[in-house]
């Protein structure tokens, strides 16, 4: 039986897909598996990967216990919420500097007129 994925994903960070980083998420699917095999989905497949050009982040998610899978998810949902935040920054700070490159030709006209 092949393995089925609820998600199973690998993005390049960079423009250029020649630099190494990426990020990679895998939650396998074990709806399927009987209630009987729990070695099977109890250790479902739950992965993330972060890696940058020179190292590599792995945070394997366990399952077994109740505590252990909240703990995940609340460390998932913290790490989305602190990437939004980061996007948000990022885009403002854009936005704010693209603002002053668009009026720069006008200071450097004054200041050649005084």
């Amino acid at each position: 039986m092949s393995k089925k994925y609820h998600y199973r994903e690998r993005a390049f960070l960079n423009k250029d897909p020649e630099m190494r980083a990426y990020i990679m998420a895998i939650v396998e699917d074990t709806r399927d598996i009987a209630p009987c095999f729990e070695e099977e989905w109890l250790h479902g497949e739950i992965e993330l990967k972060l890696a940058d050009c020179f190292e590599e982040v792995f945070k394997k998610v366990l399952k077994a216990a109740r505590d252990l899978r909240e703990n995940s998810l609340y460390k998932a949902r913290k790490i989305a919420e602190f990437i939004n935040a980061f996007v948000t920054a990022i885009e403002i700070e854009a936005a704010d500097i693209e603002a002053r490159e668009a009026i720069r030709p006008l200071y450097k006209a004054l200041a050649a007129v005084h």
